[in-house]
């Protein structure tokens, strides 16, 4: 048999490279958790829970033939589920960049994949944590429109971003951040989209910046696309950047 028929593909290598490396932080965080106390031991549950999800989308990625994965998970869902486990994700990243967090649910549900839009949210308040000081705070807060749309928003007090660069953020590999893949954003932006919503930055260089994010309240049946009832609600999106 040819060689190149019997190698197996470097994707499958460094995946598995991957799930050593997961697998030795697993046992230090089992071996951790009979000598630490309570609070730390929290703390290692949600670095495994952590080690979970990334074991879960190495499998994914590895079993995908088509590059398409499955989506999981549709609502409908409380916007304070979402905001609850964000916040849950992210705090000891907050904790450890001294960096406080203000997370403030408003009701309201809406119908879409809930394990994306938890990560879009993620990619969002992970990115307004890295460019916050020690000491800076980041505000979340969700918020029920009379129609029952949500709007979202992250506020940070970073240095902001220059304008030139403010107009390419959402971009593939534009960051404001040293070190920075512009990764997030980007797919943010995408998965608001895809639920027919809109994701906007307002930010000026010095003074922090500000992501507000519109979802319509998709009702069953609907699919998460760029449907023309979508694209309608993208146009009547926004029509204040404020929370009242």
């Amino acid at each position: 048999m040819p060689l190149e028929e019997t190698q197996l593909p470097s994707r499958a290598i460094r995946a598995h490279a991957i799930k050593n490396c997961l697998a030795i932080v697993t046992a230090v965080n089992r071996l951790l958790e009979p000598v630490v106390g309570e609070v730390e031991r929290q703390r290692l549950s949600r670095s495994q829970s952590a080690v979970q999800r990334l074991l879960a989308l190495l499998e994914e990625d590895l079993t995908s033939h088509d590059g398409s994965f499955p989506r999981r998970g549709t609502g409908p869902v409380a916007a304070a589920h979402i905001l609850g486990a964000v916040r849950g994700r992210v705090e000891d990243l907050a904790r450890a960049s001294g960096v406080r967090l203000s997370f403030q649910a408003g009701a309201g549900k809406l119908r879409g994949q809930v394990d994306e839009l938890i990560e879009a949210l993620l990619n969002i308040v992970v990115n307004a944590v890295g460019s916050s000081p020690p000491g800076g705070i980041v505000v979340v807060t969700s918020q029920a429109n009379a129609d029952g749309a949500q709007l979202w928003t992250v506020e940070d007090e970073g240095p902001g971003i220059p304008k030139q660069v403010l107009a390419r953020v959402g971009t593939p590999f534009v960051s404001r951040r040293d070190g920075g893949s512009g990764l997030g954003v980007a797919v943010a932006r995408d998965t608001v989209e895809r639920h027919g919503g809109r994701l906007d930055i307002q930010s000026t260089a010095g003074s922090g910046t500000r992501v507000t994010i519109y979802l319509p309240q998709l009702v069953a049946g609907n699919t998460l696309s760029l449907s023309a009832q979508a694209s309608g609600a993208r146009a009547r999106a926004m029509g204040s950047d404020a929370i009242e």
